[in-house]
């Protein structure tokens, strides 16, 4: 903790001087990156509830978390077809 906290005061010392536009853009580029961080954090947990859930129903059956993760991340494809898709993946994968 202490070595972020002396980050964070190396950070606000190289920016301290700047002119107030340079501290909006920064404002508006921190505030960009934090929003996509938590987007992927709650992807993130969205799919290891999406696993656990799975586990649940099919506890015999492994999953690839990297097939959970792509479920649903084409709107154009109906859901119908993500479902052939993935079941056709699944079956490829028992058999093998």
């Amino acid at each position: 903790m202490a070595k972020t906290s002396e980050r964070v005061d190396d950070l606000l010392k190289l920016i301290r001087d700047q002119d107030v536009v340079t501290l909006r853009a920064l404002e508006r580029e921190l505030h960009s990156l934090l929003e996509e961080k938590e987007r992927d954090e709650a992807g993130r947990r969205n799919g290891e509830a999406d696993r656990e859930e799975l586990s649940k129903r099919c506890p015999n059956v492994p999953f690839d978390p990297d097939l959970i993760a792509l479920v649903g991340i084409h709107p154009a494809n109906p859901v119908q077809d993500d479902k052939v898709l993935i079941r056709d993946i699944i079956e490829r994968r028992l058999i093998d």
